[in-house]
């Protein structure tokens, strides 16, 4: 099912993250990455959790649902905020 305010509320959070990542100075944006990378991982031991301690998936659909969901949300914002270094990086070396 569409759920337009939560596409909505997804989509500004990508547009916050991009405008971060562009504008943070580059020691801010290595830390935001990190803080990502953290949630990231722990998201991603959740859905392990979740998922791999219920043998019937149909029983907790919405909780496994919910942690891809948690998943997407922080690969998401890590990827960005990688993006933002990596264009960092190479605006420096065209600099240099």
């Amino acid at each position: 099912m569409y759920d337009h305010e939560h596409v909505t509320g997804v989509a500004t959070n990508i547009i916050v993250w991009q405008s971060a990542a562009q504008q943070l100075p580059l020691a801010d944006l290595r830390v935001m990455l990190a803080t990502w990378q953290d949630s990231l991982a722990e998201s991603l031991d959740a859905f392990n959790g979740i998922f791999c301690d219920h043998g019937d998936h149909r029983e907790c659909t919405d909780m496994i649902k919910d942690a891809i969901a948690e998943v997407a949300r922080n690969a998401t914002a890590a990827a960005i905020f990688t993006l933002g270094i990596s264009h960092r990086a190479t605006q420096a070396a065209r600099q240099n």
